[in-house]
């Protein structure tokens, strides 16, 4: 069943590369923007706020799909990205798809991050503030780091669904891992062994996200405990 893996499986390897590449870049933009529209949410500035909103509720309202073509299409417009082939997809593909994952887990992290944040005790802010430290440190310095080691496994949650939301990026021709699979699946003329594959590969990759999640919660838990 699985015998047309020794001729192709260097094609599931380029995949399963292209996919931890587009799935790294997805998750550091994801967190970035999630870090930075939490921040707007918490902002005594209802501009900021309110745009904050905006992006959240789009985002959350729109199908991956859709926001992965529409970026891919205006940045390819706006933006002249070379079209210099890396593990078989182009930069010009590769790049704003990465954006699109980016842009569509910003969205959710920053959900993450606020349910993290006001799960911490008001206190915590406030005793900051009477010791004379800024509202900015004190979020960063007392607020957040409580915040992320709540939230660790939320977080967890939206990483591996952001590796599995890649296979979204084949619309746009990225030769990840999906992508891969289909094409392995019209040469042979089969589709359901080459997608077993692509499954078990998408399946062994969220596992050992989800160790590594683990890994770093127990950490976390110990130094928490240490501290205290």
């Amino acid at each position: 069943m699985f015998g047309f893996l020794k001729q192709y499986y260097p094609v599931f390897i380029e995949g399963t590369a292209q996919t931890i590449l587009i799935s790294i870049i997805g998750i550091l933009i994801g967190i970035l923007l999630g870090l930075v529209f939490v921040l707007m949410r918490q902002s005594k500035l209802k501009v900021l706020e309110y745009l904050a909103r905006i992006y959240i509720a789009i985002v959350r309202g729109t199908p991956a799909m859709i926001q992965v073509m529409l970026i891919y299409y205006t940045l390819s417009k706006v933006i002249s990205v070379p079209q210099i082939q890396f593990l078989g997809s182009g930069l010009d593909r590769v790049i704003p798809g990465s954006i699109a994952l980016g842009i569509n887990s910003g969205a959710y992290t920053a959900e993450i991050f606020r349910s993290g944040i006001i799960s911490i005790s008001r206190g915590q802010t406030e005793a900051g503030l009477s010791l004379g430290l800024s509202e900015k440190t004190t979020m960063f310095s007392i607020v957040l780091p409580q915040a992320v080691r709540n939230i660790l496994p939320a977080l967890g949650n939206e990483f591996i669904s952001l590796v599995k939301e890649s296979s979204v990026l084949f619309y746009i021709g990225v030769q990840e891992v999906t992508a891969q699979a289909l094409g392995v699946g019209g040469t042979l003329y089969n589709f359901v062994p080459p997608l077993i594959v692509a499954a078990i590969i998408y399946f062994v990759l969220t596992f050992i996200l989800s160790q590594l999640m683990q890994l770093a919660e127990k950490k976390m838990g110990k130094k928490y405990l240490q501290n205290n």
